[in-house]
């Protein structure tokens, strides 16, 4: 019950504090300044529900004022039970209540929460360790700035003789009784903060300079002293745009965002006058009721709450359920809309309702008709805008680029201003029931949708419960679990899942190391995959040519499950036929599931299989001392701030998603998800048993490091916390050249860990990934309609006993020549096992049939081909005219 209260009041203020945080941070890369920043922004936010607690405070004090005399005498003459009945009568007829006394603590009551949450969030920071700021040596410890008796904190007594100050100016001309308070409450936090760290103490030190500055203020006798503030703000204004504009040289989307940011600021001080008394006219012009303004408050806040908690989560997780399925020690994806569901609750039902209710009826109609507003806005820019950004990956990351051109964003601005000056309008008509029957409308299609994806996703984790065994995570030792022969042949098959061939020859310029641990490669540029996406272009690698979109498609009796399965078969059962001990690892889709059955090859002989993405991550951490939040934890955070992504106007999205951070301070946010396949890459030398046995050895192992993005530290693309080297390729601020450069790093130690063991010259290594996946139509520039590059896997080839330098050779290849290089010359004349038909790569001397876009299944047993979505390649790739549409291709041929 304790988590739900606190993720209900507690974790939004949580969210805001560290908004504001990360906001700085980004633009003034001080941790100290930042946490300035984030006391200025969350006291400024305050301040209209500091004024309303005054208010009522001072209402309160009014009254106990007009009551004391009387309710003294009162209590002079009688007692008991006859005082309770002559007290309560008394304040009947005053219109008064005793539980109204608690308007005087409203101060406090609002500082409470905001306590918590400062404290819950800074004490807990990353960024505060060791970082300094002015005087305070470590923000992430106590500052011990007075060297006696081991060191006194300074900071603590600060910011209580601030805040003593601060309650000075506020308690003048009060009744001791209220001195009395404020002094103790300074007390109190002095007491609670002594011993935190600095960097919490500075930001409730500087809460207590903003409200000593806005005491002060409020004391001031002068004759229009708004303008004193408005005056001020404009200042603050004018630096944070001399600022953004001459020192700032961070992201220019950002930056034109942080530049239109003062401009509003400095203006809206001066116009907020005129645009309350327009807002105060289209009031009283309109008929709404007090009850009339709370339906449709409270409707609105529930789109808003479904569509933001639920709707649109369970919209990710329906499409791919496994992927959110045994994260940790959550099992069911179910939890995460759960927990979704209640964020969505506190930061857009609880504390807007709260503070609807603090304000006069006048105000409540404002907040009515804006939150209406912000509702319909949500609903257009989630459909009518939902942008194309790729694919989603596992940490939370699009695969392509989060931007929109100019037109896109004035046209999305545009209509977002229709919504506004209609919901106007009709706000000024006599027809209130038009904005509730919408409201209604759309939770009737909400909530539906959302169960419907509910349940599917509860189906899909049962199927996924029968089968899934989650691994047993070692935090000590690695037992290896690959074993490779010094006497016999070893055949090693590596698939790195979207690894760029694009990127291939400038990771080997970087680091020319490389060229002497690839010594015997082969590199294929000239390579083409039959599908931009893992299920349709892995199984061609593991089977061959009949297992391309066009091979499948020619057996529509069989399912496409189980072609998939007889592909993940295929090249084990070769090996295991001729003599290979084969170790198979996270073959992709096994049984058509994200996470693999592994049951597909129980019945196999010397076939054993295993998943090892994820299972060595923890360890990994441990032995490089890296702390990081869990995957549950980000995928708690990040599903709120995607939500929300998806619902706000195209100019403020890439602020958000903030290359994938999503505005979380720490790359570690995203580290986790790409260290589930690094880990195994890096720890590949310790999975790895050498023996002298003339046993045969094949490993057939698939990895998503490459898949993965995160910026790592060059040279040698390694993951840690805070990067100070990004490389000097021209593709250095490219996330996943990154990604790709650690994959091909690591695979580097462990062909020299080969190399030491006296097992390199006896292995046939084939590099391969299924697909591509980035825009690069910068540098191959075609008419055609798709870009080239997705479609350009890697494919390197080691032979037994070749050595020299890498060659790079232009033959037209394709992905599916995998089993053919891995069986040449050991197996004579191959079979399908399946279909009894030989295993050839000559398909390829004809043009090859790639499948262009990502589509649904014709059935469940083939794939929709049609003129729009293939097209036939031969020879070069990046010839354009060697690209024909399939439906041209087959007029030609006849």
């Amino acid at each position: 019950m304790s988590n739900i209260l606190y993720t209900i009041i507690i974790y939004p203020i949580v969210q805001i504090i560290e908004f504001a945080f990360v906001f700085a941070q980004k633009l003034f890369r001080e941790t100290g300044f930042s946490i300035v920043c984030v006391s200025g922004a969350v006291s400024i936010l305050c301040l209209p529900l500091y004024m309303v607690a005054e208010n009522w405070q001072e209402v309160e004090r009014n009254i106990q004022k007009i009551l004391a005399p009387k309710i003294a005498k009162i209590k002079a003459v009688f007692s008991g039970d006859e005082r309770y009945m002559i007290l309560s009568t008394y304040y009947r007829q005053n219109h008064y209540h005793p539980v109204y006394a608690m308007r005087s603590t409203f101060g406090l009551l609002i500082q409470i929460p905001f306590f918590i949450a400062a404290y819950s969030y800074l004490s807990h920071l990353e960024l505060l360790k060791g970082a300094s700021f002015l005087f305070i040596q470590d923000l992430g410890k106590p500052d011990a700035l007075i060297p006696f008796a081991g060191g006194i904190n300074l900071l603590p007594i600060l910011m209580t003789l601030i805040n003593c100050a601060a309650g000075a100016v506020y308690t003048r001309g009060l009744a001791v009784k209220d001195k009395l308070q404020v002094y103790g409450i300074s007390l109190l936090f002095l007491l609670l903060l002594y011993n935190s760290p600095s960097g919490l103490v500075l930001y409730w030190t500087l809460n207590n300079v903003f409200s000593l500055i806005k005491n002060i203020y409020l004391k001031i006798n002068v004759k229009n002293k708004h303008y004193i503030l408005f005056s001020v703000i404009s200042l603050f204004a004018v630096f944070l745009s001399f600022y953004t504009m001459f020192v700032y040289h961070g992201d220019s989307t950002i930056k034109t965002l942080i530049v239109a940011l003062p401009i509003i600021i400095g203006v809206l001080p001066w116009v907020t006058p005129f645009i309350m008394r327009l807002i105060q006219r289209l009031i009283d012009s309109s008929s709404w009721t007090r009850k009339d303004t709370l339906i449709l408050f409270a409707s609105s806040l529930l789109v808003v709450w479904v569509s933001t908690g639920i709707f649109i989560p369970s919209m990710l997780i329906v499409s791919s359920p496994q992927e959110f399925s045994f994260i940790d020690t959550i099992s069911s994806p179910l939890f995460f809309i759960f927990n979704s569901f209640l964020q969505a609750f506190g930061l857009l039902c609880f504390w807007p309702f709260m503070i609807f209710l603090l304000f006069s009826d006048n105000v409540k109609k404002i907040f009515s008709i804006l939150v209406t507003v912000i509702s319909l806005s949500a609903i257009c820019n989630l459909f009518i805008f939902p942008g194309n950004y790729g694919h989603l990956t596992g940490d939370m990351v699009f695969s392509g680029q989060v931007s929109h051109s100019t037109k896109e964003t004035a046209v999305n601005f545009l209509i977002l201003a229709l919504i506004f000056c209609l919901a106007i309008f009709f706000y000024t008509r006599k027809n209130k029931k038009i904005f509730s029957f919408f409201n209604i409308i759309l939770l009737l299609a909400f909530l539906p949708f959302s169960l419907r994806n509910i349940f599917s996703i509860n189906n899909e984790y049962n199927k996924l419960s029968e089968y899934y065994i989650h691994e047993q995570k070692n935090d000590e030792t690695i037992e290896p679990i690959f074993t490779l022969s010094k006497t016999g042949k070893n055949v090693i098959v590596i698939m790195l899942d979207m690894a760029h061939s694009i990127f291939m020859p400038f990771i080997f310029e970087e680091n020319p190391v490389l060229y002497q641990n690839f010594d015997g490669f082969v590199y294929y540029p000239n390579t083409v995959t039959f599908n931009g996406w893992t299920k349709g272009g892995a199984p061609p690698i593991f089977g061959g040519y009949e297992y391309t979109p066009e091979g499948l498609n020619s057996r529509p009796d069989t399912s496409l499950t189980k072609k998939n399965n007889e592909a993940l078969l295929l090249m084990p059962r070769l090996l295991s036929e001729y003599g290979f001990f084969v170790t198979i690892t996270d073959p992709p889709y096994a049984d058509d599931n994200w996470i693999p059955d592994l049951r597909i090859y129980e019945s196999e002989n010397n076939i054993t299989s295993y998943i090892t993405d994820g299972v060595y991550t923890d360890l990994w951490l441990k032995r490089n001392n890296i702390i990081l939040p869990l995957q549950s934890e980000v995928l708690k955070r990040n599903l709120l701030y995607y939500a929300i992504f998806r619902e706000i106007p195209l100019a403020f999205r890439k602020a958000i998603y903030n290359h994938g951070q999503w505005c979380a301070p720490l790359s570690g946010y995203r580290m986790r998800t790409f260290l589930n396949g690094y880990s195994v890459l890096d720890f590949l030398p310790n999975l790895t048993e050498i023996n002298d046995s003339n046993v045969n050895s094949a490993i057939i192992l698939t990895n998503n490091t490459a898949h993965e993005s995160l910026f790592l530290q060059a040279p040698l693309y390694e993951p840690q916390l805070t990067m100070t080297d990004y490389g000097n390729s021209r593709f250095s601020r490219e996330v996943f050249y990154h990604a790709n450069a650690a994959a091909i790093n690591r695979l580097s130690d462990f062909f020299s860990f080969l190399k030491s063991n006296d097992v390199y010259d006896n292995t046939r290594i084939i590099l391969v990934s299924d697909h591509a996946g980035l825009d690069f139509s910068y540098l191959f520039k075609t008419s055609l309609p798709f870009h080239v590059e997705q479609f350009n896997p890697i494919l390197f080839l080691k032979d037994f006993n070749t050595n020299g330098n890498m060659k790079t050779d232009m033959a037209f290849m394709s992905n599916a020549d995998v089993v053919s290089m891995a069986v040449n010359g050991i197996i004579d004349n191959p079979i399908n096992p399946f279909t009894g038909n030989a295993i050839s790569a000559e398909r390829k001397n004809a043009p090859l049939l790639i499948l262009v876009q990502r589509v649904q299944n014709k059935n469940e047993n083939e794939l929709v081909l049609n003129s729009q979505n293939t097209y036939y390649v031969h020879d070069n790739i990046f010839d354009e005219n060697n690209w024909i549409r399939a439906d041209r291709y087959q007029h030609d041929k006849d």
